[in-house]
């Protein structure tokens, strides 16, 4: 009697998965050579040349599947959290804002530890009492929050704008914070038809972070920053006015659950 073979959990789809993990990894290794600047660009290459492939390849070859589902997750919790809470404390330890080296060392922790605490809890409260509306993340997703820090972190703009790293004390907890709200996130699980101002501003991304890869590196973290900023400020306004209403029944619904 011929068996079909049994299809393989780890497919193509996983390979581009595995990418942005790995720019994760190697990330933290930089950390620890102390080069936090190379360190964020690795992390930035893993999510355009991994994160931002893994879903289109899964379902154009129609091999997505749960292995691919929680792979994905703990490679954005890797590479999109813990990665950048390394780069955050690195960058914080060698700036000395306190007078003290334990000091210095206590805040670099805090600020590191803020990002992880947060988005952890997030994860977990949307396992047990989940917010599932498709289309619409419930709070500041966590790769916006990583990637805000560590643009923050590497901007070179960042030592000159008064207040200086002082003001990423405040901002970076923040940031975790907001991803505890309910606020809402257009995701991109789902096709919109933007307005023409919005399509503009999302191919300026591309162009603009690419032109910067290619003839300014200087400045790659100062374009993130910016649109990760913008992101986080505006991007509600691509929801319609029946999905919000509907977003704050299902979150109505979840909190009753919790």
């Amino acid at each position: 009697m011929n068996v079909a073979p049994r299809a393989s959990a780890f497919g193509v789809k996983d390979l581009f998965t595995t990418i942005n993990l790995m720019g994760g990894v190697v990330g933290m290794c930089l950390c620890i050579d102390g080069q936090p600047y190379y360190a964020g660009v690795s992390v930035l290459l893993g999510y355009l040349l991994g994160d931002t492939m893994d879903g289109y390849v899964a379902r154009k070859l129609g091999t997505a599947n749960q292995f691919g589902a929680e792979f994905d997750t703990i490679s954005d919790h890797m590479s999109h959290v813990i990665a950048p809470a390394a780069i955050v404390y690195k960058v914080y330890i060698d700036q000395h804002l306190l007078p003290e080296p334990w000091m210095n060392q206590g805040l670099s922790i805090a600020l590191a530890g803020s990002l992880v605490l947060t988005v952890s809890i997030r994860h977990a409260r949307n396992i047990v009492s989940p917010v599932d509306y498709t289309g619409v993340w419930a709070g500041l997703p966590r790769s916006v929050v990583g990637f805000w820090a560590i643009a923050y972190c590497n901007a070179s703009l960042t030592p000159d704008v008064p207040g200086g790293y002082w003001i990423g004390v405040f901002l970076i907890p923040a940031m975790g914070i907001a991803t505890l709200t309910y606020l809402p996130f257009p995701s991109h699980r789902i096709a919109r038809m933007h307005t023409w101002y919005v399509r503009i501003v999302m191919a300026s991304w591309f162009i603009v972070l690419g032109a910067s890869i290619v003839f300014a590196p200087r400045y790659i973290f100062d374009v993130l920053f910016v649109f990760m900023t913008g992101y986080a400020l505006t991007s509600w306004r691509a929801l319609s006015g029946a999905e919000l209403a509907d977003f704050k029944k299902t979150v109505a619904a979840a909190k009753a659950r919790g």
